[in-house]
């Protein structure tokens, strides 16, 4: 338990580490300013992100890249339509019929294990989530194992904020086949979904041929 509380208590002074070295940072910077206000105004949309180039010179519209995206996934429904069924050489050498609840201490983990990211869909900032995470465990783990429960996570965490990123550096912007959608949820649902995966990770339930988003692999 000792240890348990010193890993807490380092990975909050982390946190805490880099919210003071990024205040520093940005109040520095405003003081360079001095009193210029075409500077500090400057200095102001770049901490709040305006100044980004969210088109580039490629013209793309949301719009027209949720449609590009939709268009693939039809694309490939209908190329596969007409396909036989895969016949399942291995199967799984033991079942899962239900997920278990978790305990606080399992959920407390994986709070301060998960990458301390935010979705703009995040009620509470993910630092302070993992700062407070003690007074907070008991309503996580609830949400968590109402989850498990059910068996879906609330509609309110299903929904994603989609960015379309570039596949690779130096590939052509203009083409929409070069990017990729990649989804932002919610701290919550990654960390239900984290404790899922755990869970079939254990039972031995990931396919064999699986290399993506398994522990150990790059891709």
């Amino acid at each position: 338990m000792d240890d348990r509380r010193s890993w807490i208590t380092a990975v909050r002074n982390r946190f805490r580490l880099y919210r003071v070295k990024k205040e520093a940072y940005w109040l520095d910077g405003q003081a360079q300013q001095g009193h210029s206000s075409p500077l500090m105004w400057q200095s102001l949309s770049s901490l709040l992100g305006r100044d980004r180039d969210v088109t580039g010179s490629t013209g793309h519209t949301a719009d027209g890249l949720a449609a590009f995206f939709v268009g693939k996934v039809d694309d490939i429904m209908d190329d596969t339509a007409a396909q036989p069924l895969p016949t399942v050489v291995n199967t799984a050498r033991s079942s899962l019929s239900s997920l278990r609840s978790c305990s606080e201490a399992e959920v407390q983990r994986m709070m301060m294990t998960s990458p301390a990211k935010s979705c703009l869909q995040d009620r509470i900032p993910t630092f302070l989530c993992c700062e407070f995470v003690d007074l907070l465990l008991p309503y996580t783990t609830s949400m968590v194992n109402a989850s498990l429960r059910q068996g879906r996570l609330p509609d309110s965490q299903k929904h994603a904020i989609i960015l379309p990123i570039v596949k690779k550096l130096g590939l052509n912007t203009a083409d929409m086949a070069n990017f990729r959608p990649v989804y932002n949820l919610t701290f919550m649902s990654k960390v239900t979904e984290r404790v899922v995966a755990q869970q079939l990770s254990a039972e031995d339930l990931f396919p064999r041929c699986q290399l993506a988003y398994t522990t150990g692999n790059n891709t």
